[in-house]
């Protein structure tokens, strides 16, 4: 395998779009398309930045997750929401054969190319969360899911990571926070399919960056985008050398 990174981007919750034939079942529901539950505000923007940094391709999904989740697997119990659950096994099948086999094609058509560049195939998905569930408040701006027992996948993430906080000492920063990164999701099935040749993670920012506007969001991005290229060695930055 020759050297360097093969970096991908996607972006699984980038949209609250329902095509016209599914309307009917969002009826009186803009609230809920709307809300962190319908998409991942801002992580599209955070997609982009990322990608055009790096020079790397993006692919995300326009349609809402309350449709089928595309984060998760065909079986899994989450997979399609309240509304969508109750349907017919009929329509469930076309829900997943028009909004989510296409991305899960892509993404593993896309990877299958650069790993046939020699290189290690470098994903990245683009994910944000909710600052406050239920009474739970999430003390994080930026997450870093990745699995722990693999270890090129630990020692990027925590690179990153530093060469974040050394960009922004203020961010509170966190691994495998809010979530695991080994739990059920389109990076682990991923993990398993391609082996060492591919490392995985999600990145996880805080929603309140979206929230603030476009200058807030487009401050974290810049950094999370230039402590990325630090990461991979195309920058000189704080953490040591090696990795790339």
């Amino acid at each position: 395998m020759s050297g360097g990174w093969a970096p991908l981007i996607t972006c699984e919750h980038a949209g609250n779009a329902v095509p016209p034939e599914y309307h009917p079942f969002f009826a009186g529901r803009e609230g809920l398309l709307a809300s962190h539950r319908g998409f991942d505000l801002g992580a599209l923007a955070t997609a982009a930045s990322l990608a055009r940094a790096a020079g790397a391709p993006l692919l995300s999904v326009a349609f809402t997750r309350l449709l089928a989740d595309h984060n998760r697997s065909i079986g899994h119990p989450r997979l399609f929401s309240d509304i969508t659950k109750p349907l017919p096994r009929r329509t469930r099948q076309e829900i997943l054969a028009a909004c989510y086999v296409p991305h899960r094609e892509a993404v593993i058509a896309k990877v299958t190319a650069l790993r046939a560049t020699g290189r290690r195939v470098l994903h990245i998905a683009s994910h944000s969360f909710t600052p406050r569930l239920g009474d739970v408040v999430r003390h994080c701006d930026v997450g870093f899911l990745y699995d722990p027992k693999r270890a090129v996948e630990k020692a990027f993430c925590s690179r990153w990571l530093r060469e974040l906080r050394c960009l922004d000492g203020d961010l509170i920063l966190r691994r495998n926070y809010p979530y695991r990164g080994v739990t059920d999701g389109l990076v682990t099935v991923l993990r398993r399919r391609f082996g060492e040749a591919y490392i995985g993670m999600e990145l996880e920012a805080n929603q309140r960056f979206a929230r603030g506007g476009d200058e807030a969001l487009a401050s974290i991005n810049d950094h999370l985008a230039e402590a990325l290229l630090r990461a991979m060695g195309r920058e000189t930055g704080c953490a040591p050398p090696g990795m790339a």
